[in-house]
């Protein structure tokens, strides 16, 4: 008689056991539910908020390169490819591809970030450099529970549980563009809100709406991402 966990491991892949996967989930949870900790301890504005989420891209970006990295040095994300790549080589185009990748990734970012500080200003008045100085170390520091987070899912998941095994160069090349997209569509929708009704940003109510939000997409995403690594997802791909 199959179990409950067998079955699910059957339908994720011969990788996924129950018990890391749903650590490595509980990770995600945590971190955003230490964000709403944070939210209040700190008596976050809901820009503040906005503007932690702009830190987690980088997280993002800075695991997906190292998910690049990891498959090139003890997997094949190659193994779709029209002609051999020995190890060597596979590790210097993986190289080469994370630094060309890297360069438009922190160009988003900062196209982004720079958008972040005018529009501070135009909401709150304040000038954008004295907002860096005085809020940037702090919002900076309430990120890093996100780069725990994703750092636990990379270890877990991509490491212990063999996802290096099965992943793809184009999956992983396009994974940080993914993610940040769904961050950078979180942070406009905000931003349209604060701009639409200015009082917004002061209602605890919509701060703890927007971080509901962003777990319940993050874990669709966590889910999108382990299938994708799967050996279902790979053979599917």
């Amino acid at each position: 008689m199959q179990t409950v966990s067998d079955n699910f491991a059957a339908e994720a892949g011969e990788t996924h056991r129950i018990g890391a996967r749903g650590f490595a989930a509980l990770s995600l949870f945590a971190a955003n539910a230490g964000m709403l900790f944070l939210y209040f301890a700190f008596d976050l504005t809901l820009f503040e908020v906005v503007v932690v989420y702009w830190f987690e891209a980088l997280w993002v970006g800075l695991y997906s390169g190292l998910k690049l990295f990891t498959a090139s040095l003890f997997g094949d994300p190659f193994e779709n490819r029209w002609v051999d790549i020995g190890p060597f080589s596979a590790l210097v185009l993986s190289l080469y591809a994370i630094a060309k990748a890297g360069f438009a990734f922190l160009f988003l970012i900062v196209v982004t970030g720079v958008a972040l500080v005018v529009a501070n200003e135009g909401l709150t008045g304040t000038p954008g450099n004295d907002f860096v100085v005085e809020q940037g170390p702090l919002l900076l520091k309430c990120s890093l529970l996100f780069l725990v987070g994703h750092g636990l899912s990379f270890i877990v998941n991509f490491v212990v549980l063999g996802e290096f095994r099965h992943a793809r160069f184009s999956t992983l090349l396009w994974l940080p563009f993914k993610r940040a997209l769904a961050l950078f569509i979180t942070i406009v929708g905000a931003l349209t809100a604060m701009q639409s009704w200015p009082g917004v940003l002061t209602y605890t109510s919509f701060a703890v709406l927007l971080i509901a939000v962003k777990l319940a997409w993050d874990w669709f995403l966590h889910l999108r991402e382990r299938h994708s690594f799967s050996t279902r997802g790979v053979q599917q791909g």
